[in-house]
């Protein structure tokens, strides 16, 4: 048998689980992160993370036309850590909804897996709807089972 009282708190968590999403967003301001505007206007930052992805992974696409398009990758990691060449190639895709995918230049990160940043800049480039393929983890191009995956601790895509 249901109180009187079940209903109204039914609908409070439900209104409070629709704001959810609002508050996990994934989106920040590289205002905020940066402490000012990138060269005049404001910029639009992602910030996520990877976990176990195999080559061949996609991310989600994301509207960052307004800015110099820079992906940071922060602490990467392997399973074959210790590999002597650990690297990953990230290539950025401009999704065209009436024409085909720009793909453009691949930069190869090495430097996250020293605890470190690895920095690739797509300069020039202007895009809508944007995203990022890994195209290899430590020279290895197989996206099956046995193919080796890549953790990043933090991706900001700006």
């Amino acid at each position: 048998m249901r109180s009187s009282l079940s209903m109204p708190k039914a609908a409070a968590v439900a209104a409070c689980a629709s704001l959810l999403p609002l508050v996990a967003a994934p989106t920040a301001f590289a205002e905020d992160a940066l402490g000012g505007k990138q060269e005049g206007f404001s910029v639009r930052a992602i910030d996520s993370y990877l976990s176990g992805v195999r080559p061949g992974f996609e991310s989600s696409m994301t509207d960052i036309a307004s800015a110099p398009t820079i992906i940071d990758f922060y602490n990467c990691r392997t399973p074959d850590h210790g590999y002597v060449d650990e690297s990953t190639s990230v290539q950025l895709i401009n999704f065209n909804y009436t024409s085909p995918n720009e793909y453009w230049d691949t930069k190869t990160f090495t430097a996250c897996f020293d605890g470190g940043q690895s920095h690739g800049e797509w300069t020039g480039k202007k895009g809508d709807d944007l995203f990022f393929k890994i195209k290899s983890v430590n020279g290895s191009t197989n996206g099956a089972g046995s193919g080796p995956t890549l953790s990043v601790t933090r991706v900001h895509m700006w």
